[in-house]
């Protein structure tokens, strides 16, 4: 049956350090499933019930008031078999990166970045057996293991969710600071379904160091090339190395042609733009500086000889209107 609902509220389910929910389209407001989650196991028919009463409302178009104004929601005629097709694993929240512009610190503040990095959370690992027993992982399930920094993840815990995820034949991708170097992504890369998404967002030293506010920009490119060598020969792997944009600190033509130069020296086949999300929450109908205009411009026209672009729809968008004024 056709009727306007949300992939993300079918289909998916986001893990987090203390709830679970169907989405991570907003950090402000979530449609929450469980809250006060400390890694107990769930009850299946709960959910299955809930995501029915969910359907109903959108079928009637009385969509919950945290969905009414998201763009996910579209009209499709979806399947209504309940199982996950995405399942983000972010219970861990130690993260050895500081930066500036990090969503889940609240932009950079220290005292929630000390919280997160001191907070004891819950194994997944129990969770994810049951939805596994109770069949709740639909074919090719493709699973985001984040945190925090995964590949600082307590010793084994990584490669039991690689194992995992590809005893189910499904994909994993990995959102990684890459300073710290993991086997377990490397052998992910070599030879399974995998991708591994890195972001540097800066050219030089200085740069990297004003935005990540730790020392490790060499480190990071010594590990991307490692990484992107392990999955040379695996035609079903992928390392992504991302651009975030910061008004005022990396947009800038320089900055950006020696990410570029540096993407190329590691054979980098994948990048991706984007502009950082607060400003971005800010900003979005004002005009923008020639200087960020430039910087969206160059990146928007390189040639995919060495490497291909992945510019966000809603980034494109956001580009087109501000170049036609």
């Amino acid at each position: 049956m056709k009727f306007k609902c949300c992939e993300w509220a079918l289909y998916h389910l986001v893990i987090n350090a203390d709830d679970l929910t169907y989405c991570c389209a907003s950090f402000d407001k979530k449609l929450t499933f469980k809250e006060n989650y400390q890694g107990e196991l769930i009850d299946v028919d709960d959910y299955i019930e809930n995501r029915k009463k969910f359907i109903e409302q959108c079928k009637q178009g009385n969509f919950p008031e945290v969905c009414r104004d998201c763009p996910t929601l579209i009209e499709n005629d979806w399947d209504e078999t309940p199982g996950f097709i995405d399942v983000s694993v972010s219970n861990r929240t130690k993260c050895s990166c500081d930066c500036i512009y990090c969503i889940i610190s609240g932009g950079g503040k220290s005292e929630i970045k000390k919280d997160l990095n001191t907070r004891k959370t819950y194994d997944v690992r129990p969770l994810l057996n049951q939805l596994k027993y109770k069949n709740m992982f639909k074919p090719g399930c493709h699973f985001i293991i984040g945190g925090g920094e995964c590949a600082e993840y307590p010793k084994g815990e990584l490669k039991w969710l690689v194992d995992f995820v590809f005893s189910q034949n499904g994909s994993i991708e990995f959102l990684s600071a890459g300073i710290t170097y993991s086997d377990d992504i490397a052998q992910a890369l070599k030879y399974g379904e995998a991708k591994l998404k890195v972001s540097v967002d800066a050219g030089t030293k200085k740069v990297y160091e004003q935005i990540k506010r730790v020392k490790g920009y060499d480190a990071v490119w010594k590990n991307l090339k490692k990484y992107i060598d392990a999955s040379r020969k695996n035609p079903n792997a992928e390392v992504t190395i991302k651009y975030i944009i910061i008004p005022g600190i990396n947009d800038n033509i320089k900055e950006a042609k020696e990410f570029i130069k540096r993407c190329r020296k590691v054979k980098c086949e994948r990048i991706e733009i984007n502009v950082e999300f607060f400003w971005m929450n800010e900003n979005y109908d004002k005009p923008i500086s020639d200087s960020l205009k430039e910087v969206l411009v160059f990146f928007q026209q390189q040639p995919n000889l060495c490497f291909s672009s992945n510019i966000s729809t809603h980034i494109r968008k956001w580009l087109e209107k501000n170049l036609e004024r």
